[in-house]
């Protein structure tokens, strides 16, 4: 229905038998599905790359010129925003499925296709679709209460990555803490919402010069309950780790090892890792980083001190872990720094 707010994403199918596309066409469209189509996957990678709405691709595997594993190759390489790929497949077709997944494929419908295995696989798509979209809201949301705070993009930057060093080290290091590949994407990527209940700031107190007043550090200090409300919100209704992740970055990225940090005084392992890891890699790029009422710190001076909050402000684990990537950070800082930041 034209210009209705429910409407479903684009497909695009991509198959080179005649029958079968018109077989899919005539399934995906009375559900309202906006459909795209081409024969061979030359032509249908070039569709996909002219019309950016296009959220879902139904590819063949066994096409000439340009085969279904190559097609969710190329798309995997050139996409900017998630594209749901699914492949169609034939019971002797084992080896392109594999192939095709390994390539990046999220999911595979058997010749011929039924309307209600179909029907189902695309309501699974559309649940992560909708999940990447929030992701790219709450991420436009952090960007803006990055901004508001005086932060620039290569400092957002600078701390996904540094919480990723963090958290492969302590994959390495420390296995039985259940660290896996995904799970560090996902915190590393969710670590820029840590701080989106700055958002309820009072403007001034943010950047302000000079001494701060107990109440104004007070309301500053809300800024973590307030972040953790709102995603905590946005979990419970997704169920998405990455938001679980987002929201126990965010409680509680100001507790301190020893107790004494806010809003809960957690203390230890009470801490939830994630927290630890933006904690530390928060501080390393506070410190190095100009803000209007500082100046950076050289590496030597910022390593000081975060060695000597071992056990105190951070996590022992943690610091150790920090000893040994402390290189690798010092280098995500020069490649990424602000050009107010020399030393």
């Amino acid at each position: 229905m034209p210009g209705s707010l429910f409407r479903q994403p684009a497909v695009l199918i991509i198959e080179d038998e005649a029958t079968q596309r018109l077989m899919l066409q005539n399934q995906l469209t009375p559900q309202g599905y906006p459909v795209m189509v081409a024969e061979d996957g030359k032509s249908g990678l070039k569709l996909w790359a002219e019309h950016p709405e296009i959220r879902l691709v139904i590819t063949d595997l066994s096409m000439p010129d340009m085969d279904g594993v190559e097609v969710v190759r190329e798309i995997r390489r050139q996409e900017k925003s998630y594209t749901y790929l699914m492949v169609l497949t034939g019971i002797d077709d084992k080896e392109w499925l594999l192939k095709a997944l390994s390539a990046g494929a999220d999911d595979f419908v058997h010749k011929p296709v039924l309307r209600e295995e179909l029907n189902l696989r695309l309501l699974s798509a559309q649940r992560l679709l909708r999940l990447e979209d929030q992701y790219k809201l709450v991420g436009g949301l952090a960007e803006l209460a990055a901004v508001r705070a005086g932060e620039e993009a290569s400092r957002v930057q600078r701390l996904k990555l540094y919480c990723r060093v963090l958290a492969h080290d302590l994959l390495t290091h420390h296995p039985e803490l259940g660290l896996n590949k995904q799970l560090i994407d996902d915190l590393a990527n969710a670590s820029v919402l840590h701080d989106i209940g700055i958002m309820n700031v009072p403007d001034g107190l943010l950047n302000k010069r000079g001494r701060v007043s107990q109440r104004e550090k007070e309301l500053i200090r809300q800024h973590a309950r307030e972040g953790g409300k709102i995603l905590q919100k946005l979990y419970v209704e997704t169920g998405s780790t990455y938001l679980l992740l987002a929201h126990q970055m965010a409680s509680y990225h100001h507790e301190r090892w020893d107790g004494t940090g806010y809003p809960e005084q957690l203390k230890g392992s009470e801490i939830p890792l994630s927290a630890r890891i933006v904690a530390l890699a928060d501080t390393y790029n506070v410190l190095r980083s100009r803000r209007p009422y500082k100046d950076p710190m050289p590496q030597e001076h910022t390593e000081r001190v975060i060695i000597e909050e071992s056990g105190k402000h951070f996590d022992p684990m943690l610091v150790e872990s920090f000893e040994r990537v402390k290189l690798q950070m010092a280098e995500i800082h020069e490649e990424n720094r602000d050009l107010s930041e020399t030393w």
